[in-house]
């Protein structure tokens, strides 16, 4: 979150010479790159930008400095909604960590490039935990035709990563049955193991609404007859489906254990 002069007359929409007599005039609120030594170039970060968007808002023909710096000094530029409300449009929700961070912060991530999500099965369990908590809010709020497409899709995906996973096979495909199958060979050929009629039900209705995991990604007609979805007894079996995923998970490479 680096701006140069250009950047803060544009965000602003003023002239690049009022940005750099701001900078000279209200130095102390800013950081020392904003005056740099000759021949640098001026560099502001995010904080500059509120302070400079609060000098603008009081900004006249003949400005009155000492009441803005009065302002800034009660750190008001902190508690202004439409300062709030452009800063939040120009800063992007990728950016470097903050050099304040800590443990005390609960509202997002630190990662390095995708590698700590590379992991198909945890990558399977956060789907799965999506749509626990979409059902969860579906089921409080009466949301059901606002967050039932994303639920199901939450859940069709996390049930095709599960297998995938699980079976090693990383095919660019999206076919369940064909997962199902390779799932079937693996428990069959490592623990002399069958799968369940209800496990596998699961897995048909999920192809049978949805074959390419894009019908509840986008939408478009089914040509089904008009059923109805219970979300209890949704998010109870994909409880039990990813249960029993894990168990597999567990005794990969154990010779004759059953699901």
């Amino acid at each position: 979150m680096k701006f140069t002069v250009a950047d803060a007359a544009r965000i602003l929409k003023v002239e690049k010479d009022l940005i750099k007599e701001w900078a000279y005039k209200f130095s102390s609120y800013l950081n020392a790159k904003t005056n740099p030594d000759k021949g640098q170039p001026r560099e502001f970060n995010i904080d500059d930008i509120r302070v400079m968007s609060y000098i603008f808002t009081y900004w006249e023909d003949d400005p009155d400095i000492e009441y803005i710096k009065i302002g800034l000094n009660s750190n008001s530029h902190y508690e202004h909604e439409m300062i709030d409300n452009l800063l939040i449009e120009i800063t992007p929700f990728f950016v470097e960590p903050p050099h304040n961070i800590n443990e005390n912060w609960k509202h997002g991530i630190v990662f390095s490039g995708l590698a700590e999500f590379a992991d198909t099965f945890h990558l399977a369990n956060s789907y799965k935990l999506a749509g626990d908590r979409l059902i969860d809010t579906v089921l409080k709020n009466e949301e059901a035709w606002d967050l039932f497409c994303p639920a199901v899709y939450d859940y069709r995906h996390a049930t095709e990563l599960f297998m995938k996973s699980i079976t090693g096979d990383h095919k660019q495909t999206h076919d369940l049955l064909y997962l199902l199958s390779k799932l079937k060979e693996l428990l069959k050929t490592e623990f002399n193991s069958t799968i369940p009629d209800w496990f596998e039900n699961i897995i048909v209705a999920f192809n049978d609404f949805d074959p390419w995991g894009t019908t509840f990604r986008y939408g478009g007609n089914l040509e089904k007859d008009e059923v109805f979805a219970d979300f209890n007894h949704l998010k109870t079996l994909m409880e039990l489906l990813s249960q029993s995923f894990h168990n597999i998970r567990r005794h990969q490479g154990m010779i004759n254990e059953a699901m």
